[in-house]
């Protein structure tokens, strides 16, 4: 996401200057995400929710970045649309990691969150390089992806919650 994003505002002409705004604005949202709207509604709606939402935030966020990218959208949009995917990102991270630790018996808890960690990790080496291969397409073609997986990813948590609420 990063990666692509400084790439896509530089289609817009933003100055560095205005790109660093654009990134120290993305930490306050993540901040305010983080900190105090997941914080207090985590614990009212549950993970399994509260993923559920992360991701709808997301995939909507990267379409509508999309959709910016390709002008059907002005620009100035993207200012709009950050805290959407943003505070979707605040909302996915935290609950992910607590589902995983839920689904693992005590004893195997280091390994799945570690295992967890591995696999994020390995996406934000392969992300940005297939971001910026997908970028040769279109410079929205990365976002629609992006919505894509989310969506996916979405499925992913929805079926955990019925294997765990099954067994």
């Amino acid at each position: 996401f990063e990666s692509t994003l400084s790439l896509l505002t530089r289609e817009f002409g933003y100055s560095s200057k205005r790109n660093f705004l654009l990134f120290a604005y993305i930490g306050a949202i993540l901040m305010v995400g983080q900190g105090f709207l997941v914080r207090r509604f985590l614990p009212k709606i549950g993970e399994h929710r509260m993923a559920l939402l992360g991701v709808g935030l997301m995939t909507v966020g990267f379409v509508l970045i999309a959709l910016t990218g390709n002008r059907t959208l002005p620009p100035s949009a993207l200012w709009y649309i950050l805290p959407i995917i943003t505070i979707g990102f605040s909302a996915v991270s935290p609950s992910l990691q607590s589902l995983l630790s839920q689904s693992a018996p005590d004893d195997e808890q280091g390994a799945v969150l570690g295992t967890g960690q591995s696999l994020s990790s390995l996406a934000r080496i392969l992300g940005p390089y297939i971001g910026i291969q997908l970028l040769d397409v279109s410079v929205s073609t990365p976002y629609f992806a992006g919505a894509g997986l989310m969506l996916l990813g979405g499925f992913a948590v929805a079926s955990i919650r019925k294997k765990s609420a099954a067994a």
